[in-house]
């Protein structure tokens, strides 16, 4: 599919959301919440695999339109 690019994590630390550059030149995002629940307490996957956007720009803005929380945190860039 692609390797992760950056991700945002949510102020409660509950929440993050990657960007993916997709091996076909694309980018996508997916985003996974923690579970608290008491035989969990692990990332739990909630969305992955949906659109496909042109430039990495306009990932970016769809997280951004997704995810509002992310427009306010610190993006985590991967080196």
């Amino acid at each position: 599919m692609g390797s992760a690019v950056c991700r945002w994590t949510s102020p409660d630390g509950k929440e993050r959301v990657y960007l993916i550059a997709r091996h076909d030149g694309g980018f996508g995002y997916g985003s996974e919440y923690f579970s608290d629940a008491e035989f969990e307490h692990c990332w739990v996957p909630i969305g992955a695999g949906g659109s496909i956007y042109g430039s990495e720009e306009i990932a970016v803005r769809e997280i951004h339109a997704s995810y509002s929380w992310s427009r306010d945190v610190k993006r985590e860039d991967y080196a």
